[in-house]
């Protein structure tokens, strides 16, 4: 794994795991907690609701206002997942949940339970009914997150983003009008 893509890894589960709404999805069952920050447990809440599946059942889809994460037990389930979700990273029509960023692609890699970020996210999954006890013993689970696409560098050896969508081609010159036409 490239030290970039650590990086984004990272940013989104330290973004997922302090996020006050969060999504957890698994098959059929979406489970949303609601100001899981509040410093008042009276406040915080989970609304659970049956939907037709955005992924495989054995992938874990986490998602917040910014992020979106998918936790899978093989790897070609997870990259499944990845297909269906798609580039955009917005898993639910209508809704803001999901990636909030540039034109972006997926990564999909082997990681330890044991990260420990990542292991606060599958104990929050568990403690909600979403994911069994052995998801957190296994050696390895198969980890998709969106990583930004660099377009160009710039002047200062800073990356540019494409916020539009992916990189388009440049155009080709218009055909010169003044040229006789045959006929």
């Amino acid at each position: 794994m490239r030290e970039v893509d650590f990086r984004y890894l990272q940013n989104t589960l330290e973004s997922l795991n302090s996020s006050t709404d969060l999504v957890l999805v698994r098959g059929c069952v979406r489970a949303t907690l609601s100001r899981q920050c509040s410093p008042y447990v009276s406040r915080r809440g989970v609304a659970y609701d049956q939907i037709v599946p955005i992924a495989p059942t054995d992938v874990l889809v986490c998602a917040n206002y910014r992020n979106i994460l998918l936790v899978g037990l093989e790897a070609e389930v997870t990259e499944r997942a990845t297909e269906a979700i798609g580039r955009d990273g917005r898993p639910f029509e209508g809704s803001q949940f999901g990636w909030d960023g540039p034109w972006a692609d997926w990564v999909c890699e082997p990681v330890p339970p044991t990260l420990h970020l990542l292991q606060g996210l599958l104990r929050c999954a568990h403690d909600y009914g979403l994911v069994e006890p052995d998801w957190l013993g296994r050696a390895l689970l198969h980890v998709a997150w969106l990583v930004p696409v660099v377009v160009k560098w710039d002047e200062d050896g800073r990356p540019v983003f494409s916020w539009l969508g992916p990189p388009s081609e440049p155009e080709a010159e218009p055909a010169d009008q003044d040229l006789p036409v045959e006929g």
